[in-house]
């Protein structure tokens, strides 16, 4: 299968695309960071041959820069078989909206509101043209309906996402495209401990966060079998949460200690 994944060359986006080629995929990878694509290419071209993955260098909220991305992906692929739409930021800092400066603010928004309904569009195009292919539309905290403190501007970004698939949905609805929904739960990545928290944050992240890795090995075979349209694909599902804190013991530890010191990580 061919794959193009957003914002991958590094946490989920990165654990995603090794899984991919782990399965005998190709694999376009991407990243704002040129530096970061060569490294991401390199490392991936010694385990896994240089003609299964390729990379280009794009930031989605520049909509050239995304038809360029499709346009580098129909030429090394061909065909577009599946789009994770992965590329997305929290800012810099988590406050309180009166606090933020409007640069984080927009960039909130452009990357994960804005660069999603630009890859949307853009590659739409090239599946409906070749007659088949499935988008991934990734969510996160705020995707639910819930509302989090000092998270107003990702909280809301991420809200957008449920609405983005529903009306897509409307607009593909005879047509041979899949758009779907990809929830990878409490991810251990750079985006969920930049802020530092506390000891007891901490001991929920040990119930019920995993590494980018844990959470790749159990979607991506997930994702290569979709099929039809509409889906939701889910690690952390309601009865999983309920299971792991009636077992919240067995996660004693499990990355941090008593006093939020990192000890698997």
């Amino acid at each position: 299968m061919n794959i193009v994944i957003t914002g991958s060359t590094r946490g989920i986006g990165k654990a995603l695309a090794n899984k991919f080629l782990e399965l005998g995929d190709t694999v376009i990878i991407t990243s704002r960071s040129n530096d970061a694509v060569k490294e991401a290419i390199n490392e991936f071209s010694k385990k896994y041959g240089a003609e299964k993955v390729f990379g280009i260098v794009c930031d989605v909220t520049d909509a050239q820069q995304v038809d360029s991305l499709v346009k580098f992906a129909v030429d090394k692929l061909r065909k577009i078989d599946i789009w994770i739409n992965n590329a997305g930021t929290a800012g810099d800092k988590r406050l309180p909206l009166v606090e933020l400066e409007t640069s984080q603010i927009k960039r909130v928004i452009e990357t994960n509101i804005i660069g999603t309904l630009y890859c949307c569009r853009a590659v739409l195009k090239v599946m409906i043209s070749q007659g088949s292919g499935h988008i991934f539309n990734m969510e996160g905290m705020g995707s639910d309906g819930r509302t989090y403190a000092n998270s107003l501007v990702y909280a809301t970004s991420k809200s957008a996402i449920p609405m983005i698939k529903k009306t897509l949905l409307l607009e593909t609805k005879k047509l041979p495209v899949g758009i779907h929904d990809l929830s990878p739960g409490m991810v251990l990545t750079n985006l969920l401990l930049k802020d530092n928290p506390d000891a007891h944050t901490k001991k929920i992240f040990n119930i019920l966060a995993e590494k980018p890795e844990t959470v790749a090995e159990n979607l991506v075979p997930r994702i290569r079998k979709i099929k039809g349209t509409g889906k939701r694909i889910s690690y952390l599902t309601g009865p999983k949460v309920m299971l792991r804190f009636l077992t919240a013991r067995r996660a004693k530890n499990k990355y941090f200690d008593e006093n939020g010191n990192p000890v698997n990580l």
